[in-house]
């Protein structure tokens, strides 16, 4: 094999490696303006607060309810002690025409089954789960990977609820507390 086809075979295994890596990758800094791990505070035009003690999840009273093609019933931005730690997207469309739009942007999922569709894994930062929600609905949740199970589990029922005419606004929902996101 010549110098320069041996070249062409390493630069071939590489690129194709440095492709397939970059497939799996799936990284988001946040939601629509939002960056994890921030306040509250910083959620514009934020509605009444759903609060269970240190997890508290808004919707946004302007919010832009498309994503991509896929129009959306809801988005919930949701934060474990003052943190943003989670984003729940609802669709009234099934999980697969959902996911098709995710898709177009993030790739294909790292795990598929007949359930759910995952974004994300042990190298990622970021999680997403697209879950059906019925025969015509579809919810997409995108986490920090370091969430714990039981905030994960109180935001998702929070946010399927609806919030009370006299919550909390967006600043004083929940006390400040450290926390390294």
């Amino acid at each position: 094999m010549s110098r320069a086809s041996r070249f062409a075979a390493v630069a071939t295994l590489a690129l194709g490696s440095w492709v397939a890596l970059g497939a799996q990758a799936f990284e988001l800094r946040g939601f629509r303006g939002m960056h994890w791990g921030e306040g509250a505070e910083a959620l514009r035009d934020a509605g009444p607060a759903q609060v269970d003690g240190d997890v508290a999840c808004y919707q946004r009273e302007r919010e832009n309810l498309i994503f991509g093609d896929t129009e959306l019933s809801g988005v919930h931005y949701c934060f474990h002690n003052d943190r943003l730690v989670m984003v729940m997207l609802e669709a009234p469309v099934a999980r697969e025409a959902f996911s098709a739009e995710f898709q177009r942007t993030y790739g294909r999922p790292a795990k598929h089954n007949a359930h759910a569709d995952v974004w994300g894994g042990v190298p990622s930062t970021t999680h997403a789960e697209l879950v059906s929600q019925g025969p015509q609905g579809a919810r997409l949740t995108i986490t920090v990977s370091r969430i714990e199970a039981d905030a994960a589990r109180r935001m998702v029922q929070l946010a399927s609820r609806p919030a009370a005419p006299d919550a909390a606004p967006a600043t004083a929902a929940v006390a400040r507390m450290p926390l390294a996101y």
